[in-house]
This record gives structure tokens, sequence and C-alpha cells, in this order.
């Protein structure tokens, strides 16, 4: 499962001090991994302008990660703490992988938002955005995934 997080900065916390806190450097459970840390570039795209997408063992593990941030543990733990006071938390949802491929590098990412509806199977999504990453050799497709049932914003652009 991938559990995407939706998220912007504080404006009132400088950006250095953002992009050291929003790297999520500090979570390091062996449970999750963090399979990629985006953020807007150019003001394409849409709001909020930071994802990251984390890898976990099912909706299960949001329970677990819960009672983590409840527990004394967690009100003492300092990346947490950092986190809750330069990230605003915008949206969240939960993802069935469809197409996995290697975790994105440095560079230029693309992100593309779309809505194939409960009639495509996830077999033919697969199989379509396969063929069309191997047409595009120049690119590398890294995942495709669905929101599991309604654990997730609707309308990407619609989310600011």
């Amino acid at each position: 499962m991938i559990y995407v997080e939706f998220f912007e900065r504080d404006r009132f916390m400088p950006l250095e001090i953002f992009r050291f806190m929003g790297d999520h450097a500090g979570w390091s459970d062996p449970d999750d991994t963090l399979f990629a840390n985006l953020a807007r570039t150019m003001r394409i795209g849409p709001l909020p302008p930071n994802l990251a997408f984390w890898q976990c063992k099912g909706l299960e593990r949001l329970d677990q990660w819960e009672a983590f941030f409840r527990s004394d543990e967690g009100m003492r733990d300092v990346h947490e703490q950092a986190s809750l006071r330069t990230l605003h938390l915008k949206h969240a949802g939960c993802y069935d992988v469809i197409v996995e491929g290697p975790k994105p590098g440095d560079g230029l990412q693309y992100v593309e938002f779309l809505d194939p509806g409960p009639e495509l199977a996830d077999e033919a999504m697969a199989e379509h955005f396969t063929r069309r990453a191997e047409a595009h050799s120049d690119g590398v497709l890294n995942i495709v995934v669905r929101r599991i049932g309604l654990l997730g914003p609707p309308h990407i652009g619609d989310m600011a």
C-alpha cells in the first residue's frame, strides 16, 4: 500500500528550515519506506505543492502510526514535533500499487493525476502505462497507484 501525504509548508517558517524538516529524515521505521518526496516546481500542478509517498504494509499500519504519535515517546520525538511545526498536512490518501518501478532519483519528476473510474481493471491500467513507458524510453515509470475506495482526495486539482 502507498500512503500519500499532500502538504505545504507553514509560510511563516523560513524555506531552509522547511526543506530540512520536510525531508522526513527523522522517520526511520523499517516497516515504512519513503518511496518519493516530491515538490511542485515553477508553480506547475495543483495545490498543495508537496507530496510524500510512503510504502507501508497496509491499513493496519496507520493505526500503529497513530498510536505512536499519541504515545509519550511520540510526543517527545524531536523530528515529529519539528514536522508538526513546519508542515501543514492538507490531505492524505491510501492507494493500491498497480505498477511499481524504481524509486525516483534526483532531477525533474512528472506526476499525473487521473481518475480511470472503477470500470477500468487494474490489469488494463497496468498494461496501458507499461506500454506508454516503453514508447517513451527517455523517461522512467516509477509507480502507478489507484485510490482505495474513498480513502483519499477525489479530485487532486480541487484540493487547494
